[in-house]
């Protein structure tokens, strides 16, 4: 993997983590698990981009570790409709 994947994969660890904020304030603010589910989703996403950066590194990952770059545009792409989603107003 080049550095283009390395790129999109600490982008994806690092949006996720901006994005687990969100929802965890909210869910202390309010208590709805909804919000907690969000937050679990966004963790997710951070071991899941840390574990394909590590992939992009030459240090001998393990196979499973690796992933395209397609694969991680579409988590991408699912990394900023979470983000999204989290910080949509709601209406009242």
């Amino acid at each position: 993997m080049g550095l283009l994947e390395l790129f999109v994969a600490v982008l994806i660890v690092g949006i996720s983590a901006i994005n687990a904020a969100v929802p965890l304030a909210a869910w202390r603010r309010a208590g709805d698990g909804r919000f907690l589910l969000l937050c679990g989703a966004s963790l997710a996403f951070v071991l899941l981009g840390s574990i394909w950066a590590w992939g992009t590194l030459p240090l001998g990952p393990p196979a499973y570790a690796e992933a395209d770059l397609p694969v991680l545009l579409l988590a991408f792409v699912a990394v900023l409709l979470l983000l999204v989603s989290s910080l949509w107003p709601r209406k009242v």
